[in-house]
């Protein structure tokens, strides 16, 4: 998941956190989102498992004590040592979520990257749950 700051730095982590507990493999921070190591850095603080990810910044000042923080889950995408990648749009919903995923690991992708989206969490806790809410007719006369 691609996360970026902006707003509410409690949002973001309470999101972070919400994303490791659905089972995101790794939260991305891009460089042109901001410092992708200082982002992580306070990322590693509220998470414990999830793999974090800095892209578009090989090196970097805070680099350094973003590998300390992290504890060993800090990786950058520019030496992911082989894994690819495949960044895709938000989907318009759970059976285009599984076609973007059945795509990305025909093409040997290891995952794919989504920005943050709130209704992320419900594609990642119920992938293979259908949208049918047909109890929330309501006759109107």
């Amino acid at each position: 998941m691609r996360l970026a700051l902006s707003g509410d730095p409690g949002g973001l982590f309470a999101d972070a956190r919400a994303l490791e507990s659905a089972g995101a493999h790794s939260l991305w921070v891009d460089a042109s989102d901001g410092d992708p190591y200082v982002v992580l850095a306070a990322i590693a603080a509220v998470t414990w498992r999830v793999g974090l990810v800095a892209s578009g910044m090989p090196e970097g000042a805070g680099r350094a004590t973003c590998e300390a923080l992290a504890r060993g889950r800090l990786h950058v995408a520019e030496e992911a040592g082989g894994d690819r990648w495949m960044e895709v749009a938000f989907p318009a919903g759970r059976s285009a979520w599984r076609a973007q995923l059945a795509a990305a690991a025909a093409a040997g992708a290891a995952g794919v990257v989504i920005r943050n989206d709130p209704r992320l969490l419900d594609l990642l806790r119920n992938p293979d749950q259908e949208d049918d809410r047909s109890d929330l007719n309501i006759a109107v006369g």
